[in-house]
């Protein structure tokens, strides 16, 4: 069987502490990024590539009553200005970092300096359009969960005071039980370990589920499911377990908030393409999230949507 990414990665230890970053920037996000990116840098002693995509002057807007043209060589100057100002902020902090400038659409030359830096980790904001910002995600953040196999960090429009929490003590990772959730657990076991934050696993049970078998029964075998994900003995950091039946998002965000977590550790289906991500639980609890959420792409098919289906209906009785 061909090894993942997120396998083959894990393995090597640089998801829970990569020594490259890429923290890709609007310009304006500085002061609620570079607390995140100074603290998982140290964290790892990796180093940062800031990076900004500088538009074509044709596609940038113009304010009513402007001029009609840019001076594309002013822009880039004031561009690459403000990104050293930026790096010199995370220099100060004692963490090795550089700045790219690129032209080009944003999604395109984050991903060829993901593939340039070799980057296991990037950071960025995640904006709303406008009056849709309470709900909905920006296209680049959108297109990026899609496509980008490395962890992303995604503070969105609700967690940019979230910063004074850049160094994760509790982190809350949902657990599918469908596809390679059990890489996925691992990944979040070695970050807890990695910053020495507790861990709490959670898995919600569909409501459908629990209309269809007995609730009780089956969340007693999503318990036992996520305690053998849980490692044993040694000093680690410790790991909670706990199994609900509701809405996963409002579960997410709920659990998030009584727990006090810093992060919230999320696989995105990469199953599915072109499948509507605004319609996925990921999308929803990003928009909504009071803290940073580090997202994974996994692959969750229908085939393992069935077992699931099956093993929760055969689940023994208590």
């Amino acid at each position: 069987m061909t090894e993942t990414f997120v396998e083959s990665q894990s393995q090597k230890g640089t998801l829970a502490a990569p020594d490259q970053i890429l923290v890709a920037t609007d310009l304006t996000d500085s002061d609620y990024l570079v607390p995140h990116v100074v603290a998982q840098a140290k964290a790892s002693n990796a180093h940062v590539t800031l990076v900004h995509a500088i538009l074509p002057a044709n596609l940038l807007p113009l304010e009513a009553g402007a001029i009609s043209y840019l001076d594309q060589e002013a822009v880039d100057r004031g561009v690459r200005s403000i990104l050293i100002s930026i790096a010199a902020r995370i220099k100060a902090e004692g963490i090795s970092c550089d700045t790219v400038a690129r032209h080009g659409f944003a999604a395109d030359v984050i991903q060829g300096e993901i593939a340039a830096t070799k980057a296991t980790r990037l950071i960025m904001a995640t904006h709303g359009r406008k009056k849709l910002a309470q709900i909905a995600l920006g296209s680049v953040a959108n297109e990026l969960l899609r496509n980008v196999n490395i962890p992303i960090l995604a503070v969105g429009p609700h967690a940019r005071e979230a910063s004074t929490h850049a160094l994760p003590r509790k982190i809350l990772h949902p657990v599918s039980l469908l596809g390679d959730y059990a890489k996925l657990a691992a990944f979040a076991i070695d970050l807890a370990q990695v910053h020495h934050a507790e861990l709490t696993l959670l898995h919600v049970l569909d409501p459908d589920t629990e209309e269809a078998v007995n609730p009780a029964r089956t969340l007693v075998w999503a318990g036992r499911a996520l305690a053998d994900l849980a490692p044993r003995g040694g000093e680690l950091a410790p790991v909670r377990t706990r199994a609900v039946c509701g809405n996963p998002v409002e579960e997410i965000l709920h659990a998030a908030a009584t727990n006090g977590a810093d992060w919230i550790v999320l696989g995105v289906d990469g199953a599915f393409p072109f499948w509507p991500l605004r319609d996925s639980t990921a999308y929803k609890v990003l928009c909504a999230a009071r803290c940073p959420v580090l997202t994974v792409r996994h692959q969750s098919g229908e085939l393992d949507r069935e077992q699931a289906r099956e093993e929760q209906h055969a689940a023994p009785a208590s």
